[in-house]
C-alpha cells in the first residue's frame, strides 16, 4: 500500500514539476534556433509534455495512475482534435520531400496542449508556488526587455524571439500583472507586499514602452474587473484602486518620459493632450471614488466590509469600457474624418491608433483558418466554446483561486481575438486556463459585517 502510495506521488510529482516548468523555465526560453524546419521552443514542449505523458501511462497498468479521459464533451473535443492533428502530420509526413518542405509547428503545439490537458486533469492541483515561479521568472525576461528600451542591443541575442513579437510582449507582461496583481491583493506580509509592488511597476513599465494599446486597454478592465470576480471586500478594493491610481499615473507620466527625455533607444510616441484629458477622467473618478469610501465609519473591520454597492459600479463602468472599445473599432477608418476642435483631436488621434493597431493584427482564429481548414478551425472553435462554459460553471465568488485563473482564462480568449499568442506566452496561459475548468477548490468562509452606512 506504501509502494502504491508513492508511485501516485511520483506521478503527481511528475507533472508538477513539468507544469513548474511551463510557467517559470520554457518563458526564457527566447532565443532563436532552428531545427529543420520548426523552432526548438516547439520541440522542448513537445518531448517535455509527451515524455511525461508517456511515464504517466507506464504506470496505467499497475493502477498507479488513471488518465481520466473523456469524460465530459471537452475532453472528448480535444482528443478529436488530438487525432485530427495526428494525421493531417501523418499526411505532411507523406507527401513532403526535399523540394517541398512543410512546417510542424502548429501540429505540434496541438499535440503537446493537448498532453498537457489530460495531465493536468488527472490530477487537478493549484500549488501556490505556480505563481511566485512565474513572477521570479519575469523579472528575469523584463530585464531583458528593459535593458534593450534603455540600453540599445544587447539583449537581442538571448530574447530573439520575444524582441520580434510585440504582440507577444504585452500578452505576457498582461499575465504576470494579473498574477502579480493577484498575489498582491491576498499578501499579508508587508514585506512580500512590497515585491509584489515591484513586479507590477516593472510590469507597467514594459507594457507601457512596448505601447500596444490593446494590452493597455485590457489590463484597465482587469482592474475594474476584480471587484466584481472576487468578493468586493473594502481591503481589496483598497488595494486594488492603489495599484490602478500607480497604473495611470505611469501611463499619464509617460508622455513626459517620451517628449522631454532621450531615456528610451526605442521609437515610441505619447501624446501630452492625450495625458492631460486621462488625468483629468481619473482626478473625476477619484472624485466620486473617496466621496463613497469616505462613508465607511471609522474602526471598520476592512476585511469583513463587503461594498456591494460598488461592485455595481465597477460593472456599469467595465460594461461601459467594453461598449467604447467596441464603438472605436466599429467606427473604423471613419476617425479620420473628425473635425480636429477642442477636446476631439485627441479623441480622433487615439482611436485610429486603436483601429489600425487591431487592423495590422493577426487573430488567433484567421491563424486556424490559415494552417488547419474549415474543419480543424471548426474542432478548434469547439474546443474553446467549451472551454468557456466549463470555466464559467466552475466560477464561484466565493472561490479566490478559481476566481484568479478564470480571469486569465478570460484575458486569453479575449486576446484571441485581436492578436495571436506568442508560443513563449500559450503554453502558459493553457495551463492556468485548464485549471480554470478543472481545479476543485473549496469554498471559502468567511463572516461578514453588515454595516448601515448613514
Amino acid at each position: 500500500m506504501l509502494k502504491k502510495e508513492i508511485q501516485k506521488n511520483k506521478a503527481e510529482l511528475a507533472i508538477h514539476i513539468l507544469i513548474s516548468f511551463v510557467i517559470g523555465v520554457y518563458p526564457l526560453l527566447l532565443f532563436e534556433f532552428n531545427i529543420g524546419s520548426f523552432r526548438i521552443q516547439h520541440l522542448i514542449l513537445v518531448i517535455c509534455a509527451l515524455g511525461v505523458l508517456l511515464y504517466c501511462f507506464l504506470l496505467i497498468r499497475s493502477g498507479e495512475w488513471s488518465l481520466h479521459f473523456c469524460r465530459n464533451r471537452l475532453g472528448f473535443a480535444i482528443a478529436v482534435l488530438t487525432l485530427y492533428v495526428f494525421i493531417k502530420m501523418i499526411y505532411k509526413i507523406i507527401i513532403t520531400n526535399e523540394k517541398n518542405l512543410v512546417s510542424y509547428e502548429y501540429e505540434m503545439t496541438i499535440l503537446a496542449l493537448s498532453a498537457l490537458f489530460f495531465l493536468i486533469i488527472s490530477k487537478p492541483e493549484l500549488k501556490v508556488y505556480y505563481f511566485d515561479i512565474l513572477c521570479y521568472s519575469a523579472l528575469v525576461v523584463f530585464a531583458l526587455l528593459l535593458m534593450k528600451y534603455f540600453c540599445g542591443d544587447g539583449a537581442d541575442a538571448v530574447a530573439a524571439v520575444l524582441m520580434k513579437d510585440k504582440e507577444g510582449i504585452a500578452s505576457y507582461t498582461i499575465l504576470v500583472c494579473i498574477v502579480g496583481l493577484w498575489q498582491y491583493l491576498k499578501c499579508k506580509d508587508r514585506l512580500r507586499s512590497f515585491f509584489y509592488i515591484g513586479v507590477l511597476v516593472i510590469g507597467f513599465l514594459v507594457l507601457f514602452v512596448n505601447q500596444n494599446r490593446v494590452s493597455i486597454w485590457i489590463m484597465t478592465m482587469v482592474f475594474l474587473a476584480i471587484p466584481i470576480i472576487y468578493r468586493p471586500t473594502a481591503e481589496l478594493v483598497k488595494k486594488d484602486m492603489q495599484m490602478l491610481f500607480v497604473f495611470l499615473f505611469m501611463l499619464c507620466n509617460m508622455s513626459l518620459l517620451t517628449n522631454y527625455t532621450k531615456l528610451l533607444l526605442v521609437d515610441i510616441h505619447y501624446d501630452l493632450e492625450q495625458s492631460v484629458y486621462l488625468e483629468l477622467l481619473a482626478a473625476i473618478g477619484g472624485v466620486f471614488f473617496f466621496k463613497y469610501w469616505d462613508r465607511i465609519p471609522e474602526g471598520v473591520d476592512l476585511k469583513r466590509l463587503v461594498m456591494r454597492r460598488m461592485r455595481r459600479g465597477y460593472q456599469f463602468l467595465l460594461k461601459l469600457i467594453g461598449i467604447i472599445l467596441i464603438g472605436i473599432l466599429l467606427g473604423g477608418s471613419c476617425w479620420s474624418s473628425l473635425p480636429d476642435s477642442f477636446g476631439m483631436t485627441a479623441v480622433k488621434g487615439f482611436a485610429i491608433s486603436l483601429v489600425n493597431e487591431v487592423y495590422q493584427g493577426k487573430s488567433a482564429f484567421y491563424l486556424c483558418f490559415e494552417q488547419f481548414g474549415v474543419i480543424g478551425s471548426l474542432l478548434i472553435l469547439n474546443v474553446c466554446a467549451f472551454l468557456i462554459t466549463e470555466v464559467r460553471r466552475n466560477y464561484r465568488l466565493d472561490k479566490p483561486a478559481t476566481g484568479m485563473l478564470t480571469l486569465v482564462a478570460s484575458v486569453f480568449f479575449i486576446q484571441l481575438l485581436f492578436w495571436k499568442v506568442s508560443i513563449s506566452t500559450l503554453p502558459v496561459y493553457w495551463v492556468f486556463t485548464v485549471l480554470a475548468v478543472s481545479y476543485k477548490e473549496e469554498k471559502e468562509k468567511v463572516s461578514i459585517s453588515k454595516i448601515k452606512f448613514e
